[in-house]
């Protein structure tokens, strides 16, 4: 690492129940792929490190180990305790960094170029909360910097970031990017959705 590069880790959540879908989404196939494997593509073309996967499924932490050896990956033992646990499990991998980027695992349309845009605009401003919105609402991935981690780490349950981002509008940074996008998968039905949405592009 050069002298004076930001530093950015970036952390794929991947430890969720998917009680409205039914079943594990994450291991469901979307365009003839898991859909836990579209994030890992994103976070390891990124040039964001360390790279954290936070699981609590075998099959994920064995694709990671077998196809990105360099990425950290962490098990969640308490996915019972929300996203909040994701977060916080994924700060302590991350070492010493300016920003942490986190992403969730069930948006398979979020591109590459959007990703890169966002650590871009953190590096030009580190001090700021970069996050994705298509004008109207916001989303993930979100980037924060490592002034607010103690806020995270304070975070419970199904907190998000998104809380610790209402208490500092100021530092806000919108990276533009589709609505497609920021579409996540909650239902079966979205995910059919999704692919047809995907398949007309």
């Amino acid at each position: 690492m050069r002298k004076g590069t930001v530093k950015i880790a970036i952390v794929v959540m991947a430890s969720g129940f998917g009680k409205r879908y039914g079943s594990n989404k994450l291991l469901e196939e979307f365009l003839g792929r898991p859909l836990y494997q579209y994030p890992l593509e994103l976070a390891a073309e990124s040039d964001a490190a360390p790279m954290i996967v936070v699981t609590r499924f075998p099959e994920i932490r064995a694709y990671v180990e077998n196809n990105y050896p360099e990425a950290k990956v962490i098990w969640n033992d308490h996915p019972e305790h929300g996203i909040s646990e994701s977060l916080r499990l994924g700060l302590m991998a991350s070492g010493k960094v300016d920003g942490c980027c986190f992403m969730v695992s069930d948006q398979p349309l979020l591109k590459k170029e959007s990703v890169q845009r966002m650590i871009c605009q953190f590096r030009k401003n580190p001090s700021d909360i970069v996050v994705c919105s298509d004008g109207e609402k916001r989303g993930n991935p979100a980037i924060f910097p490592s002034d607010l981690f103690g806020e995270l780490y304070q975070l419970t349950g199904d907190q998000g970031g998104r809380r610790v981002m209402v208490q500092h509008e100021e530092l806000l940074t919108e990276i533009r990017v589709s609505s497609a996008e920021l579409m996540d998968i909650d239902r079966v039905k979205d995910k059919r959705m999704l692919e047809a949405k995907s398949r007309r592009q």
